[in-house]
């Protein structure tokens, strides 16, 4: 394909995305508009790097829609009519910014790609209000890119036709964090000893310290495993407002065996604590995907999580690289971890099995050929 002019909007700059747009920029004349550098909400560790893209953060009016973290980018708008894209491809729906784009592109006879990875309707009275904004994306725009089968189905019950979506599932590096894992992996014991973890299967989770992290459910289902099994112990990496009422329930269930570390961490540092666990585990209630089972695959591990993550539904196979479980289950959670922390030999070889899923199906140039699919097919629609 002739190189397309392609103006994507991003809510934020977050550090997974930068291998794809870099990518894109290869085959595209790509221009990223962030809304905002950093919401307050997200810790990332920004990735020291160069953008191998243009990019361009525009002036920013920070809003809050019932609660949630908006921004108003008005210069959106002289930027389209300035440089006229090829194609503009929308983010997300709670940011006005979006809306913007859609009905500058639309009025311009610009093609509009919607990028989203929602996979239900939400269940909050924001979620009931912005339905009709999601309804109107999905039929206004000219191809709509989703992350995998259930964003699909999602976005065909809200009215768009089949054959305009398209999946470009969510990758992240996993060449640098397959580079980082391979240095640290043979200091797997030293890096336990450091955090004085010494001789223990350690069990790890990396999330956000909020109610639909389902963090507690996860508590309650190792405290039944650690009354069986003392060699273990769990790692919470992550920083938020339950962090107090989650090291009151550890105390409560009598809890040993347990390290809370805040998030913000060092790219490196996280992939070192990759490196000293034994299983991965994301006891989500609600995620629209899960980019941390990305970096547990590529780091080589088993991974434990529930039906409510896509991440999961999308990249764990049951009984080859992990198990999934339905929500708040703790009964079915403390026994998934239990199969795993028995089986030396099965953490293994799901590891190994994990690391191979995602460099076939899960890596930048996967995402990548759904965007060119989606570029390509919004283009000669128009």
């Amino acid at each position: 394909m002739n190189k397309a002019r392609v103006a994507l909007i991003h809510n934020t700059i977050a550090p997974y995305r930068h291998p794809l747009f870099e990518e894109l920029a290869k085959r595209v004349k790509l221009t990223v508009y962030y809304c905002t550098v950093k919401h307050m909400s997200r810790a990332w560790d920004l990735w020291p790097r160069n953008y191998n893209y243009e990019y361009k953060i525009l002036p920013r009016i920070p809003i809050k829609i019932l609660g949630e973290e908006a921004s108003f980018n008005f210069s959106i708008i002289k930027e389209i009519l300035r440089n006229r894209p090829g194609v503009v491809i929308i983010g997300g729906y709670v940011d006005p910014t979006m809306w913007l784009a859609l009905f500058t592109a639309k009025l311009l006879r610009i093609p509009v790609i919607y990028w989203t990875e929602g996979m239900k309707e939400p269940q909050t009275l924001l979620g009931a209000l912005t339905r009709p904004v999601r309804i109107l994306f999905v039929k206004k725009a000219d191809a709509i890119i989703v992350p995998g089968k259930l964003s699909k189905r999602y976005v065909i019950s809200l009215g768009a036709s089949p054959d305009k979506v398209f999946i470009a599932p969510n990758s992240i590096d996993n060449d640098l964090f397959i580079r980082l894992s391979q240095r640290f992996l043979p200091l797997k014991e030293k890096i336990k000893d450091e955090l004085n973890l010494s001789n223990k299967i350690v069990i790890l989770t990396v999330a956000q310290l909020i109610k639909r992290k389902g963090l507690e459910f996860l508590i309650q289902a190792y405290a039944m495993l650690e009354r069986e099994r003392k060699e273990t112990a769990l790692v919470i990496v992550g920083s938020g407002p339950l962090r107090q009422h989650l090291e009151g329930l550890s105390k409560s269930l009598g809890v040993k065996n347990i390290k809370f570390i805040p998030s913000g961490l060092k790219l490196e540092e996280l992939v070192k604590l990759y490196c000293a666990a034994d299983v991965f585990v994301l006891p989500t209630l609600e995620d629209i995907w899960g980019f941390v089972i990305n970096e547990a695959m590529a780091c080589g591990l088993p991974v434990v999580s529930t039906t409510a993550s896509q991440a999961a539904l999308e990249m764990i196979r049951p009984g080859e690289n992990g198990y999934i479980v339905e929500p708040a289950r703790v009964d079915q959670l403390s026994l998934a971890l239990k199969i795993l922390v028995l089986n030396k030999t099965s953490r293994k070889k799901m590891g190994e099995r994990s690391r191979e899923i995602i460099v076939k199906e899960f890596g930048v140039l996967n995402t990548l050929l759904g965007f060119l699919n989606a570029i390509k097919y919004a283009i000669s629609y128009e």
